[in-house]
């Protein structure tokens, strides 16, 4: 009696795991609810950006034209300065004897001409009244040329030496803001010296260097867009205003355009140099900073879909596509666009993988490949 006690107990817990099997199946079956998204196309704006580096319109190294020792130094990093402005003033005791001593052998060599003067005239007299030859007058001639020449020699060293004490003062060329101030006074500097004393850097308007992929000169320019590279006139035309994104992520307040792009392409990053021009009348942006520059395209046939839209996997970006009541993963490249929104872009081959009229789900959470789906809105 125990034994079939037993034997019934057994056989209704398989009933009941048999029964509890049967009732998951329905669920497991069950298509998930998703929201579709269908593909289309359309004109829209597209943002362009690349890292950027600032230059002064004028970068200025300044260097001494003369070897010395350092002074004084008559400017502050960051001063704003003019075109002949001093900088630093280099000892200029040597120079200033030179000076003076070149100034002495130019008086000495006008004494030595009137002389000289005086003795032709005397003996061309004497030659006059038959006194003296031909060859003595001759004689006399050539220690005026000699003395004259003796003149020249003397005031070009006095020139030398005056552009010697002149340098004793290094002066800015052009204007701009004074960038780092390495030397202090009494450094010794020279011509030969590898660090200038400072650069002036012209920051009242602003070039910013940047690369953009050949892939996407050849997207944004045409075959008759190419032929105008010649003129900075024609450059510009092809091309909308630039923005530009500072290095603490603000929009610069004053737009760009295009100054020229390079004809070559670099062996080391397959992209092409393109320096574009900034007014810069508040001196916000200075050379060398980075920033990035953003241009901004009218485009057509452009597909967008949700950022909710694509699932991310390392480097790469899928979305599910929706085929009848089957998930589809598939993976695609995609740039964004805005905060919702981004934009497809073809594969490596120019083909894109999903076309106007495709639909896809606004979600990818849970959601996997081959899934059965039902479709809500």
């Amino acid at each position: 009696m125990k034994h079939n006690v037993i034997l019934f107990t057994l056989v209704l817990m398989a009933a009941a795991a048999v029964t509890s099997c049967k009732s998951k199946t329905p669920e497991q079956d069950a298509a998930v609810q998703v929201q579709a998204y269908v593909l289309k196309d359309t004109t829209c704006t597209v943002s362009y950006s690349y890292p950027a580096t600032i230059q002064g319109l004028q970068d200025v190294a300044i260097y001494p034209q003369v070897s010395g020792r350092i002074t004084a130094i008559k400017v502050i990093e960051g001063q704003y300065v003019k075109n002949g402005d001093v900088l630093i003033e280099i000892d200029d005791v040597p120079y200033r004897a030179a000076y003076d001593a070149a100034l002495a052998q130019v008086e000495v060599a006008k004494a030595q001409l009137e002389t000289a003067r005086l003795t032709y005239e005397s003996k061309k007299n004497l030659f006059d009244l038959q006194i003296i030859s031909e060859y003595q007058l001759n004689l006399a001639n050539n220690e005026v040329a000699t003395a004259v020449a003796i003149l020249g020699q003397a005031e070009a060293s006095l020139k030398s030496a005056s552009n010697d004490l002149s340098f004793t003062k290094v002066r800015t060329m052009g204007k701009g803001y004074i960038g780092s101030l390495p030397y202090k006074v009494g450094s010794l500097v020279g011509p030969n010296i590898t660090t200038p004393i400072t650069m002036v850097s012209d920051n009242s308007s602003v070039y910013a260097d940047f690369s953009i992929p050949e892939n996407a000169r050849l997207e944004i320019l045409t075959s008759e867009d190419l032929e105008s590279y010649g003129s900075e006139r024609a450059v510009n035309g092809l091309f909308p205003p630039l923005n530009l994104i500072t290095n603490v992520g603000r929009e610069f307040d004053q737009q760009g355009k295009i100054h020229s792009i390079s004809g070559l392409i670099s062996n080391e990053t397959g992209s092409i140099p393109v320096r574009a021009i900034f007014p810069n009348p508040n001196g916000v942006l200075l050379s060398g900073s980075s920033a990035k520059v953003v241009l901004r395209l009218e485009e057509s046939n452009v597909v967008l879909v949700p950022r909710t839209s694509i699932k991310e996997i390392q480097d790469k970006q899928f979305v599910f596509v929706i085929n009848g009541d089957t998930l589809s993963q598939v993976e695609v490249k995609a740039s964004r666009l805005n905060s919702s929104q981004w934009q497809l872009l073809p594969d490596e081959e120019g083909n894109m993988p999903l076309k106007a009229g495709d639909r896809v789900t606004m979600t990818t959470n849970r959601l996997m490949n081959g899934a059965k789906v039902e479709v809500i809105n």
